[in-house]
């Protein structure tokens, strides 16, 4: 059934017979549905696709905050998730045998600006229960894009998000200039290994971002 949203001259979304309406960013648009054919199995291609196209979707949605952060400008034209889903899917994943794993170097959570960010260290402090990040940057890049006032966002995403491990982003953002970054250490209840991604996001509200960049592993 198709919904027509703000009376007649509203947009129109949803099913009607052979055709449904989609909206995007750029507008309104129809499409025919696909023809179904029942009891078909899915090629080993599509199979495949489908493997891989959960994965990314699965390390996706418990992040997704800062998704809708780091690839809303990408594509202006698309939904965040969906410039995110297309870039994952193309670079951050490998087959291994006859399965896809995610390649976490590869794996990005903002795709923008460069990344300024040259030399970091990393300091955990289990007695205060806080990971602390700071860092040296590129002048000249920093310079070529205004990036001094970008704040900072860190994030630790767990190894293994299907057992109920949660991804953390840092509730306080420092900007570039500050050279640290703190964030509170999850309280777990058994070891954890986290991959660290850091990026920065203009804070003028033009939602202009720079590349994530994977700073490697803790476990706590």
């Amino acid at each position: 059934m198709a919904i027509i949203k703000n009376g007649v001259n509203g947009t129109v979304s949803g099913k009607a017979g052979s055709v449904v309406f989609v909206q995007t960013k750029a507008g309104n648009y129809v499409r025919s549905l696909p023809r179904l054919k029942k009891g078909r199995k899915p090629t080993p291609g599509q199979q495949e696709y489908r493997a891989k196209f959960k994965l990314v979707q699965t390390l996706l949605t418990p992040v997704l905050p800062a998704i809708r952060i780091g690839f809303m400008q990408y594509d202006p034209l698309k939904k965040a998730h969906s410039n995110a889903m297309s870039y994952n899917l193309r670079m951050a994943t490998i087959k291994v045998g006859n399965k896809y794993q995610i390649d976490w170097e590869r794996f990005t959570i903002s795709k923008g600006l460069p990344n300024p960010v040259n030399s970091f260290t990393i300091e955990k402090d289990t007695l205060q229960a806080h990971l602390k990040v700071t860092w040296e940057y590129d002048q000249m890049i920093e310079k070529k894009h205004d990036l001094r006032s970008y704040l900072c966002y860190l994030i630790l995403y767990p190894n293994e998000i299907e057992s109920n491990n949660s991804v953390h982003i840092n509730d306080i953002n420092y900007p570039l200039e500050h050279r640290k970054q703190t964030i509170a250490l999850p309280k777990e209840t058994k070891s954890t290994l986290y991959h660290i991604y850091l990026f920065f996001s203009a804070r003028d509200g033009s939602n202009i971002t720079t590349d994530s960049k994977y700073l490697g592993t803790i476990t706590y």
